[in-house]
C-alpha cells in the first residue's frame, strides 16, 4: 500500500493570509472565542510569526496578547476554511485517487497504491498535486508518503511547513527504532506520560512488555496499536468517508468538570443532534473540546438503533469515562451520531 497524507499548514491562519494580503508577514492569532468577554477563549491556531513568538494552540487568548501585543488577532469563521477546504478535498485531491479519507477540515488521506508503480512515481505525484493546490488556492501544504497512514502522517509532521517526504518500506526499520513515544499520533499527553513512565521512551519499547500487562496498563485498543506499529504490521485501509455525521457542540458556561454542570449541556447536545437526523442512529459518541482545545472523544457502536432516551444514558456513561480518564477542564461538550438507519417510525421499536 502506499498513502499519501496532505496536511494543509497553519490552515486557519493561512486562509486568512491569502484573503488579507496585508497580513503577510505579521503574526496572524485566529481564535475560538467563548462570548464569555471580549477576550475570553483560546487560541485555535496561529501562523509561523506568531509561533516564534511562543503563541500556541489551546492557550487562553489573554496570554496570546501578552505574548504577541502587535499580532493581528481573528475570530475563527468555520464557514470560510470549509468551503476552502472542500475546493482542495473535492476539487483536487479526490482526482488523484480512487479512495479518499477526510480526517478533517485540513488533512486527507490518499491510497495512491493503483495511481503509481513506486514510491519514486508517489513523490512526483505528490509534488504534483503540492504545485496544483498553491496556484489554484495559494496555500502551501505538507505532504507524507509511507506504506500506511500513521506513518504517512508522522513523516508530514515531521516535514512542515510546505514539506514533501517519502518513507520507502525499505527505511521502515530504522524509521521505526527512532521514533519517539510521543511522535505517534493518537497517543495523548496523558497516556505518552503513563508510557514514558513505565519505561516506553521509543515506540519499539512497548514489545518489551507482555501484552497482558499492556492491555492491562493502557487498554486493549493502544495497546494493539502500538504493538501492531511496533511490529511494523499496521495496515488500516484508507477508507472513502462520504457519510455526515449528525452532531451538535454547545459551549458551557465556564471551563468545568462538574457533572451537574456539564449535563444539561450534554443533553441538549443529544437532543439537537437528533433533531437533524432522517431515522436512528446505531453509534453515538461524546465530544469533549477541553481547557487547551485538545479534543476528547468516546464513542459506543450498537447493534441495532437507538431512541433518544437509550443516547441520553449513555452519553452520561461516556462522560464519565472521559471524566474519570482526563484529569482536565472540559470547555465545550456535544454529542455526534453516526451509522443513521434511514427508516421512518423505527424509533417507537427501541
Amino acid at each position: 500500500m502506499i498513502v499519501l497524507f496532505v496536511d494543509f499548514d497553519y490552515f486557519f491562519a493561512q486562509v486568512e493570509e491569502v484573503l488579507n494580503p496585508q497580513y503577510k508577514g505579521r503574526p496572524v492569532i485566529v481564535c475560538v472565542y467563548s462570548g464569555r468577554t471580549k477576550t475570553s477563549g483560546a487560541v485555535a491556531t496561529g501562523n509561523y510569526e506568531a509561533r516564534k513568538l511562543g503563541v500556541k494552540a489551546g492557550i487562553p487568548i489573554i496570554k496570546a496578547m501578552e505574548l504577541a501585543p502587535s499580532a493581528i488577532f481573528l475570530p475563527m469563521r468555520k464557514e470560510v476554511y470549509q468551503e476552502v477546504s472542500n475546493r482542495i478535498m473535492n476539487g483536487i485531491l479526490r482526482k488523484y485517487t480512487s479512495k479518499l479519507e477526510i480526517a478533517s477540515i485540513d488533512e486527507a488521506y490518499l491510497n495512491i497504491t493503483d495511481k503509481v508503480k513506486d514510491f519514486d512515481e508517489a513523490y512526483a505525484l505528490g509534488k504534483k498535486i503540492k504545485e496544483e493546490i498553491f496556484e489554484k488556492e495559494k496555500l502551501t501544504v505538507t505532504i507524507g508518503i509511507a506504506p500506511n497512514k500513521v506513518f504517512a502522517k508522522i513523516i508530514a509532521d515531521k516535514n512542515k511547513p510546505n514539506g514533501l517526504a517519502v518513507l520507502k518500506p525499505e527505511d521502515v526499520q530504522s524509521f521505526l527504532q527512532s521514533l519517539d513515544i510521543d511522535e505517534i499520533p493518537g497517543i495523548g499527553k496523558m497516556l505518552t506520560d503513563k508510557l514514558k513512565e513505565m519505561g516506553v521512551n521509543k515506540l519499539v519499547d512497548v514489545l518489551n512488555f507482555d501484552f497482558t500487562k499492556l492491555e492491562r496498563e493502557i487498554g486493549r485498543s493502544k495497546a494493539t496499536y502500538l504493538v501492531k506499529l511496533a511490529q511494523n504490521r499496521y495496515n488500516e485501509p484508507v477508507e472513502d468517508k462520504t457519510k455526515k455525521p449528525h452532531g451538535r457542540i454547545l459551549t458551557l458556561p465556564y471551563n468545568t468538570r462538574k457533572p451537574e454542570v456539564i449535563l444539561p449541556h450534554l443533553k441538549r447536545a443529544a437532543d439537537e443532534a437528533y433533531s437533524k437526523v432522517q431515522g436512528v442512529p446505531m453509534k453515538i459518541t461524546v465530544v469533549a473540546i477541553m481547557e487547551d482545545l485538545d479534543i476528547v472523544s468516546k464513542g459506543k457502536k450498537f447493534k441495532h438503533g437507538i431512541n433518544k432516551e437509550k443516547a441520553y444514558e449513555k452519553a452520561f456513561e461516556l462522560l464519565k469515562q472521559i471524566l474519570e480518564e482526563d484529569d482536565r477542564k472540559i470547555r465545550r461538550i456535544g454529542v455526534r451520531l453516526d451509522d443513521v438507519i434511514k427508516t421512518r417510525g423505527l424509533d417507537q421499536f427501541f
